[in-house]
């Protein structure tokens, strides 16, 4: 709920700076990002395109924000929390198709009356985007909404621009990763050879090993007793990493938390929370391991 809540905030703050920005038509000279001459802008047809992009405008801004008051009543779970970001970046993104459709439709009007283009005009792509190589400056004032564009053309403008790009899809990527590990089994294996090992696993990761001559009690539980993570993942079917349990206090887990079976391992170096793919598995896995403790201690 409060992840909600700060998302909800965030994306209408957003979308509304966006909105008040972007409807500023007219910067530095230029109406949507295109130089026109004296008195153009008040010809019926630039008109026409203006309102529409107006118009375009708060519709999306509009949408995005309904959409976003929708997904606040969205169950919290990882899947809905990867949509919630995803969401946010495209409705900070969405209102600027407006733009580059209005910059367009300008300039095909001004080539279609056979109006001059200015000679800075060349330098910006779409109004959003600005390069020039014979500009010094690393940045510029936007032509569209406020605040300044970096210079492309720059090696700093590259660089700054490249930061961006890289930080925007690493957040992006960092759902569908989680949402992989999230749905990767935790499993079991038993080592016989060459020596007796228990083997925890995460998918084809190895985990966690433990002799079966540190083990010194074994227990199959129906429940997880409350948890507290300390660090590692605590995602919807995975659990790994070292936690604070009720009466076990720092333990460590390789588990699924919504299992039927869980395996407690005790040794003298801690104490250890495990599930197999299945509740059989598990089962099964703690009675090889109580057999082959009996037969160690004889």
């Amino acid at each position: 709920m409060v992840f909600s809540i700060i998302m909800l905030v965030c994306l209408i703050v957003c979308v509304g700076i966006d909105y008040l920005s972007l409807k500023r038509i007219e910067r530095n000279g230029a109406l949507l990002g295109v130089t026109l001459p004296q008195n153009a802008a008040e010809l019926p047809e630039v008109q026409d395109i203006v309102q529409r992009y107006l118009r375009r405008l708060r519709t999306i801004c509009l949408l995005c924000a309904a959409v976003s008051v929708g997904l606040f009543f969205a169950p919290n779970s990882l899947f809905y929390v990867t949509v919630w970001v995803y969401f946010f970046f495209g409705s900070l993104a969405l209102p600027y198709l407006p733009c580059l459709w209005g910059n367009r439709a300008l300039q095909k009007l001004r080539d279609a009356h056979g109006w001059p283009a200015a000679p800075e005009d060349a330098a910006w792509k779409y109004g959003l985007l600005y390069y020039d190589p014979d500009d010094k400056r690393i940045s510029v004032p936007k032509r569209i909404g406020k605040g300044s564009a970096v210079n492309l053309a720059t090696l700093r403008g590259k660089i700054a621009m490249a930061v961006n790009v890289i930080a925007i899809v690493s957040i992006l990527l960092v759902g569908p990763v989680l949402g992989v590990l999230d749905h990767t089994p935790a499993r079991l294996e038993l080592q016989v050879s060459p020596t007796v090992e228990l083997q925890s696993y995460h998918g084809k990761t190895q985990k966690y090993t433990i002799p079966i001559d540190d083990i010194t009690e074994v227990q199959v539980y129906s429940s997880l007793p409350e948890a507290a993570r300390i660090h590692g993942l605590d995602l919807e079917h995975y659990w790994q990493g070292s936690f604070v349990m009720v009466h076990d206090g720092t333990v460590h887990l390789c588990l699924d938390p919504t299992a039927g079976k869980f395996l407690r391992v005790e040794t003298e170096d801690g104490i250890f929370w495990f599930t197999g793919e299945t509740d059989e598995k598990t089962e099964k896995i703690a009675e090889w391991i109580i057999e082959e403790m009996g037969q160690t201690a004889d």
